[in-house]
């Protein structure tokens, strides 16, 4: 696992596949406008990978108390969806 953390992800950011990309729209703005496409990384990773960005998010946390939990699931008021056949 570390080894994704240390060598995968650090190679995938650094070198981008734009021939077989996640997001289509990031692939053909880097093979189309280079400049651009690093503005915008520059951009986001302001707005959404700062320090400052991660400290707002964790401001919000709080609204997040209509998620729900594994524990929500565990509260036996629900009948199984059919019997196991062995």
């Amino acid at each position: 696992m570390i080894n994704i953390f240390e060598v995968f992800l650090p190679q995938l950011l650094r070198y981008p596949n734009p021939t077989d990309p996640l997001n289509g729209e990031a692939a053909a703005m880097l093979m189309r406008d280079p400049k651009t496409y690093d503005n915008k990384v520059k951009e986001y990773v302001t707005r959404y990978a700062s320090k400052e960005a991660a400290d707002d998010a964790g401001d919000d946390s709080d609204e997040d108390g209509g998620m729900s939990s594994v524990g929500d699931f565990e509260s036996g008021d629900e009948e199984p969806a059919g019997q196991m056949e062995v």
